[in-house]
């Protein structure tokens, strides 16, 4: 088959990534491996800047798009898509520019590339405007499945992060719940999440199928006696409240309280609460007499990484809310037992008790009870959790079980085809704001009158419908103020409508 694999995370990306862009990384290699045709749409950026890149003997073709500038188009549409990269990189919601080029880029390839199947992360919706155009005719006849793979929807990640009230909120998760609810099928790591979205979203129960993330690289690591005794009680990951930091340093400033042999070290990026470090927030909750015992060090590449690993005993993720966390995969990977909260898909991974130590909640005094269970446990049976635990994974997440997995469900996916267009749920773009023309610059006004919503063309009759797209075709500065009018709708209408 021939694969599109799109994400902006994929590396080097032009922000901090995460499990997204590890995921990607590996899936697409793998297939590539396996003798599948994969294409990768990422974005172009300071540290990746060749527009495109041909890797694993031809079988990985990666793209990367900017979003200041149009892609190659006929000469009379590059001004009106210009003007549209201008409107939806200046939103509240930037990353749109992404996803425009998403569409130009995807539709070229599905027409000219032979493409069979499109998957694309749920987050940031790189597939809204693809499937937004198709919905309205536009586009490429061939029609090809698109599989969102849900990883970590804005609307939980930002509720755990307490975060709601920023401005992008209402647009992303709404450009969110539109293409999980208009995707031809999808795909989830971990039944935790898979679980949560049906129910979230209104699918119904098997909506969703589980396939766990590849293993990727991940080797088990050389550790000592005097480590297994010694080593220090790792977290791994960005310092986010959602990943339960906070609760986590109130649990181990407890258990360090009553048994100084207990150390514990922080590797990730520091994020912010309000206007302050969370790293620094952490730090002051620490007493000033057990500060040498906890370290905090920024994110470090990968072969750091693997190496601090090495010195650790135990591995924690004791977050509020996660999918299916590569931290616990490649912890798990290196020989280490981990303790973790259940509020996600780790208890899929780790068996309590046998490879680590599922808490019984994410709050403080949870995961201070699971630490003392783990520290009772003595180095030679650390050791052996360790070892069971890379064992467990490897027949989890084997590359080449879950790359089988893939390339079945993918090949069923297509066997069946697109859902139909009338399927499509209605357009998470927010009704017009009474109140908005006078809020609106005067090139915009004229638009309330003149133009459609996305789903009121849905819902028009045909003839109505082949009218807007005949009109958008013959005017292309038309469809650039269309999505400018809506983009301003999003700005206007972020506020107070959850």
């Amino acid at each position: 088959m021939n694969h599109l694999i799109i994400s902006r995370e994929y590396p080097p990306a032009p922000y901090l990534g995460g499990g997204i862009g590890t995921y990607v990384d590996h899936i697409s290699r793998l297939l590539a491996e396996r003798g599948e045709t994969v294409h990768v749409i990422a974005q172009l950026c300071p540290g990746a800047t060749r527009p495109r890149e041909i890797r694993a003997g031809g079988r990985l073709i990666v793209h990367r798009v900017p979003i200041d500038r149009p892609l190659p188009v006929a000469s009379e549409e590059a001004r009106s898509h210009q003007a549209i990269l201008d409107v939806l990189r200046d939103s509240v919601v930037p990353c749109q520019a992404f996803l425009w080029q998403v569409a130009v880029l995807a539709e070229s390839l599905i027409e000219h590339d032979g493409i069979d199947v499109v998957e694309a992360q749920e987050y940031e919706a790189p597939l809204y405007f693809l499937m937004l155009r198709r919905a309205l005719g536009l586009g490429p006849q061939r029609l090809v499945p698109l599989i969102v793979h849900l990883h970590s929807p804005t609307e939980f990640v930002y509720t755990e992060n307490q975060c709601q009230a920023r401005p992008d909120y209402v647009p992303l998760t709404r450009l969110e719940a539109y293409t999980i609810q208009a995707a031809d099928a999808l795909m989830c790591p971990s039944r935790f999440l898979a679980r949560s979205v049906e129910f979230h979203y209104g699918l119904g129960r098997g909506g969703v199928e589980v396939i766990p993330y590849p293993l990727g690289t991940a080797s088990v690591s050389r550790r000592t006696a005097r480590t297994w005794r010694d080593g220090s009680i790792s977290y791994v990951g960005r310092l986010e409240p959602r990943k339960g930091v906070s609760e986590w340093v109130e649990a181990a400033t407890a258990v360090a309280a009553e048994d100084p042999s207990a150390h514990f070290s922080f590797v990730g990026a520091d994020t912010t609460v309000g206007d302050q470090s969370l790293r620094g927030l952490l730090r002051a909750r620490i007493p000033p007499a057990m500060q040498p015992r906890f370290a905090f060090s920024e994110i470090v590449p990968r072969p750091r990484l693997t190496a601090h690993r090495a010195g650790a005993r135990i591995a924690v993720v004791p977050s509020r809310w996660d999918n299916f966390p590569y931290t616990c995969i490649e912890a798990m990977a290196s020989g280490l037992p981990v303790l973790a909260s259940p509020n996600g898909g780790m208890a899929e991974m780790i068996e309590d008790g046998r490879t680590g130590w599922i808490a019984a909640g994410s709050d403080p005094g949870s995961l201070a009870a699971a630490l003392r269970r783990a520290l009772l446990s003595s180095p030679n049976i650390l050791a052996e959790m360790g070892a069971a635990a890379a064992e467990s994974i490897r027949a989890l997440c084997g590359n080449e079980a879950i790359v089988a997995r893939h390339l079945a469900f993918k090949r069923e996916v297509v066997s069946r085809g697109c859902r139909p267009l009338a399927a499509i749920p209605a357009s998470p773009v927010p009704l017009p704001d009474p109140g908005a023309a006078r809020r609106e610059p005067a090139t915009m006004r004229g638009m309330q009158t003149d133009t459609m919503t996305p789903m009121e063309i849905l819902r028009a009759p045909r003839a109505q419908q082949a009218a807007m797209i005949r009109r958008a075709l013959a005017n292309p500065a038309y469809v650039a103020r269309w999505l400018a009018w809506h983009t301003r709708r999003l700005t206007v209408n972020r506020i107070g409508r959850p």
